[in-house]
């Protein structure tokens, strides 16, 4: 009989699986691949999601290989209205554009302020980015044509606010809207600043500030100009969490949200913890096999960040799939402190990276020694039949194995699903 935990991790798993197939018959270079760390005790998973995102930058660095798009992958499809909404945005947005053309500076105004708020409740889902800040141009220049330079310049304030490389073509606008908008410009380093704070439950997603990747969830951003900042939040297996947010001078906004799960939900986050946690253990591959099978990877790096005493220790473990096999690993011991963290992880992970591809291209060509196959054969991603068949009963025998013997039961009786990977 399957207990109602254990089938839904199953069609969690096969989701993921069907998330992870290529859209074209193109044959892959046998290098799709991504980064993981997790924290070897509830204190440090904030410390390890911030290792992670270094990781995968340095792996963004290394030439030839496929870093797969999780939040693409697995992200959680927006609410329904979603849609509805960038429908009205765009719809107002032309006839914005329309009335601008016409000179019907009232309409420009009323038609560019709709299509705002329309874009706004998108969320996180807001999109074209581009677009909403032409709905706040438009919005700006038309209070300019009317006289409204107070309002004009509020609206100039949050365009620069999102975007202060924003630059407007000479020949397109008034000379006297052409010198708000640079007076504006010119004071935005003078604004007065205010802070935001942001935390989610579950923590751990990536922190997008004004459009641009800033960190990992829990974290604060001080010294931002006071004024509309547009803050998302993307977890892969959760809706992405979105808010236009207005900053207050001198005072500290905070954001403390519960995000939307997906189909995926939580299901994902509990393969990836599980299967870091587990690589330096042989006799509980099948909880990195699955993390394997689940979204289509060749290798992987999986990392646990770990106390020492009163200092840190990260170690990093290069794992190739086709023989289910650790072909690298390295440590690096770290001062608690963080004093040059950044740069040490970085420096550290770029070591690995490259000694880690030399590994497998030498595991690739040799093979394991010990069972006198080559590495190359690739029976975890073939496609055949029988080849799928074997696979999955191979992960499954692993899971069931590993389960039993580590926990004695169904892995998600005792396992909160939004714990922090």
């Amino acid at each position: 009989m399957v207990r109602p935990r254990a089938k839904w991790l199953g069609v969690i798993c096969a989701v993921l699986v069907c998330l992870s197939l290529p859209a074209t018959g193109k044959k892959e270079e046998h290098n799709r691949t991504q980064g993981f760390v997790v924290g070897m005790s509830d204190d440090l998973k904030h410390e390890a999601g911030e290792i992670t995102h270094m990781l995968r930058k340095v792996m963004h660095e290394v030439q030839g290989i496929q870093m797969l798009d999780l939040a693409e992958r697995l992200q959680a499809p927006p609410p329904p209205k979603t849609k509805e909404h960038q429908k009205m945005a765009q719809a107002e947005l032309k006839s914005a554009k329309d009335a601008m053309r016409e000179m019907e500076y009232a309409k420009v105004i009323q038609h560019a302020m709709k299509a705002q708020e329309a874009f706004e409740k998108m969320g996180g889902y807001m999109e074209p980015v581009e677009s909403y800040k032409e709905t706040i141009l438009l919005t700006a220049v038309g209070h300019a044509m009317q006289g409204s330079m107070d309002r004009a310049e509020k609206y100039f304030l949050d365009l620069l606010i999102l975007d202060p490389h924003t630059e407007l073509p000479k020949n397109t606008f008034e000379d006297f809207v052409l010198e708000l908008f640079r007076q504006v410009k010119t004071a935005l380093p003078g604004k007065p600043l205010g802070s935001v704070s942001v935390s989610t439950t579950p923590p751990g997603g990536n922190l997008y500030l004004n459009g641009k990747l800033k960190g990992v969830v829990p974290d604060s951003f001080d010294g931002l100009v006071a004024g509309r900042h547009f803050i998302v939040v993307k977890l892969p297996g959760y809706q992405n969490w979105g808010k236009v947010v207005t900053v207050v001078a001198g005072e500290l906004v905070p954001l403390d949200e519960k995000l939307t799960p997906g189909q995926a939900g939580s299901g994902f986050t509990l393969i990836a913890d599980r299967a870091a946690q587990a690589v330096s253990d042989d006799d509980l591959r099948g909880e990195v096999l699955r993390l394997g099978q689940a979204i289509g990877l060749d290798w992987t790096v999986l990392g646990q960040l770990a106390h020492d005493g009163s200092n840190r220790k990260l170690k990093y473990f290069f794992f190739e799939f086709s023989r289910g096999h650790v072909v690298h690993e390295g440590e690096l011991e770290m001062d608690a402190s963080g004093y040059g963290r950044e740069e040490e992880v970085r420096r550290f992970s770029r070591e690995f990276m490259r000694d880690g591809m030399a590994a497998l291209k030498r595991f690739r060509q040799e093979g394991d020694p010990l069972t006198g196959h080559s590495g190359t054969e690739d029976w975890y991603q073939d496609d055949s039949k029988k080849a799928k068949q074997k696979r999955e009963t191979h992960a499954e025998d692993e899971s069931h194995k590993t389960t039993r013997e580590a926990e004695g039961g169904d892995p998600l009786d005792d396992v909160d699903g939004t714990e922090d990977w």
